[in-house]
């Protein structure tokens, strides 16, 4: 392996950029016990209104600039104000919420009065000076990277050091409850930590922008966000300067892999690859640390917080419910008949979506596992549907089902020892993983022995299905897919009803709230839990092949961390834990939108 200057200072940069987004993370993290998607975009709304303001109206750099991040400060305090109500609730509500408040303020940005005329032009910069070194050029953005980032990084460690705010800010970390004892008021501290990690997220879009072809930015940038909660995780995410550290480490690494590894065509996927086996060996070696650098009611509130007596219903209420099941479902099997071929296809969509959604209803409403990585299960069933297209599509489902299931226990090996927001952490490496290595590369070729061994798509560009026949119905059409894919559904909702109403859900549900307690009554804490994703597995691989199915043409795209987020918010939307709400959920949010 080549290590030049010149990319050792290139990863500098990109990981002065990823240490900036890890101490915001870790700011908001330790404050609010909040894993905050939305942190990334606090800054993009400066970032593209510094690019109006001196482009289109003429303003100064400087002035420009003041007022910008003075922006990002107030959408940083916004933002925390519009979440405080959350702040009781269990923290999956709240990490959701935060992935809606970065899809509002991506909208933001759109809006005439914050967006240029022209996107495609080039970004302001303080001054225009390069950087001769190793043989190569740094751009100005990249050298004023260098010289602001640490400058902000040192702004920040003697706010939290010198300052008074700064001092009630770390109290409240540690205890926010002993904090408010002594007269910290709480309430400000977290918004003043809001703002001040608006203005980090500024800072970073700002910086970042000079290189991007537009400074509209994603409102979850998966990639970006994995570099960042990497470094925050080596940090245990409770010391800033371990996570700055870290960044920068990982941006190093990172350029340097990139240098070794020109012409190679797996090059992103060998790196998210060691982005993805660096946060499982920083978890599983720093558990122990990591675990018990927080409070007990703080890990138990990221469980999903469903109700132990949601199964307990009055009969008025078990009528009215069923009565409403049986319309829905009368009008469901008739909608086909009545609508176009296009709304068949969305009806299938939603049918499928709600088996997903019911999967990790299992999982996160049930065994209180937090996924952000659901939908790369889903890949794996329509991975085997791809792959397998000549077999009997009774005994491809299933199979699928089995094969996903075993991959689900691997990704839950370590829910064994780590949870909540860890486990999170994980799920969506594994997601980014799955799009950028396994879906677009149809073979790979072991080191050592030489052989190919192929597991992602036939044609990553787009792979084509062929519709068979279920025991001689044919399904080509979009009307009589639409009839399958509900009753898919259907039997999916039977099952987990009959889990629900037999033990198994009591079961997850005991070791969710109690490990201790459930392990004393005799529950097989590891047995449940790994049942818990070999469950979920089962049902996601199936719903996988169906939906590959119902697309005909797939790509990675199809599969990406975006849509495992959509998902979750399902779930959130119909009710942690509740079977019709998973249905619900999938309506809503996969339904409505498209045929409005």
């Amino acid at each position: 392996m080549t290590i030049t200057l010149f990319s050792v200072v290139q990863g500098l940069v990109l990981g002065l950029e990823y240490g900036l987004l890890a101490l915001g993370l870790v700011l908001i993290y330790r404050t609010n016990r909040v894993l905050n998607f939305a942190h990334g975009q606090l800054g993009v709304v400066a970032a593209v209104l510094l690019l109006k303001l001196t482009r289109d109206l003429g303003i100064f750099y400087w002035p420009s600039l003041f007022f910008v991040l003075a922006i990002a400060a107030i959408v940083g305090g916004v933002s925390e104000l519009l979440l405080r109500r959350l702040f009781a609730r269990p923290r999956v509500l709240v990490m959701v919420a935060t992935i809606g408040l970065a899809q509002v303020l991506y909208l933001l940005t759109l809006l005439p009065i914050v967006a240029p005329h022209d996107l495609f032009v080039p970004y302001p910069l303080p001054f225009h000076i390069t950087l001769h070194i190793g043989g190569g050029i740094l751009p100005p953005g990249q050298v004023a990277a260098l010289i602001v980032a640490p400058l902000a990084v040192f702004g920040l460690a003697a706010f939290l050091r010198f300052s008074s705010y700064g001092l009630a800010m770390r109290a409240m970390s540690e205890n926010a409850d002993s904090a408010r004892l002594s007269g910290v008021r709480v309430r400000r501290m977290s918004t003043i930590a809001w703002m001040i990690a608006g203005l980090l997220s500024a800072i970073t879009a700002i910086l970042d922008a000079p290189g991007q072809a537009t400074a509209l930015k994603e409102a979850l940038p998966p990639g970006l966000l994995l570099r960042a909660l990497a470094a925050a995780l080596i940090a245990g995410m409770a010391n800033f300067t371990v996570a700055f550290l870290a960044g920068i480490g990982i941006g190093i690494v990172e350029q340097v892999l990139n240098y070794n590894l020109v012409g190679d065509e797996h090059k992103t996927a060998e790196i998210i690859l060691f982005l993805f086996v660096l946060i499982l060996v920083v978890l599983m070696a720093r558990v122990r640390r990591l675990q018990r650098g927080h409070r007990e009611e703080e890990r138990s509130s990221w469980p999903s917080g469903g109700e132990s007596g949601a199964f307990v219903t009055d009969r008025l209420r078990q009528w009215v419910g069923r009565a409403g099941a049986g319309g829905s479902l009368a009008l469901a099997a008739f909608l086909p008949l009545l609508v176009s071929p296009g709304r068949s296809f969305l009806e299938a969509r939603v049918c499928l979506y709600a088996v997903i959604a019911l999967s990790l209803t299992l999982l996160t409403g049930w065994a209180g596992q937090v996924s952000l990585g659901h939908f790369a299960l889903v890949a794996v069933g329509a991975i085997i549907a791809a792959r397998l297209p000549d077999w009997n599509l009774a005994l491809l489902i299933p199979f699928a089902g089995v094969v996903t299931a075993v991959v689900a226990i691997l990704v839950g090996l370590p829910a064994l020892r780590i949870r909540g927001l860890y486990l999170a952490v994980t799920t969506l490496g594994f997601a980014l993983f799955m799009q950028v290595s396994v879906l677009p590369t149809p073979c790979w070729k072991l080191p050592f022995a030489g052989t190919r061994v192929c597991t992602g798509l036939p044609d990553p560009a787009s792979t084509l299905l062929t519709r068979p026949t279920f025991f001689g119905w044919d399904l080509s059409s979009d009307r009589s897919f639409a009839w399958f894919s509900l009753g898919v559904l259907l039997v999916f909702v039977v099952i987990v009803r009959i889990w629900r109403d037999h033990g198994i859900a009591r079961r997850l549900i005991a070791v969710r709230d109690n490990e201790a307690n459930a392990a004393a009554m005799g529950t097989p804490v590891v047995r449940t839990k790994l049942l818990a994703f070999a469950l979920s597995g089962f049902m996601a691989g199936c719903a996988g092949v169906c939906l590959a199915l119902a697309l005909q043409r797939i790509q990675p795209d199809d599969f990406s961390p975006a849509q495992s987020v959509l998902v979750l918010a399902m779930v959130v939307v119909g009710g942690l834990g509740s079977v019709l709400g998973a249905v619900l959920g999938a309506l809503y949010l996969v339904g409505l939108p498209a045929a409005v």
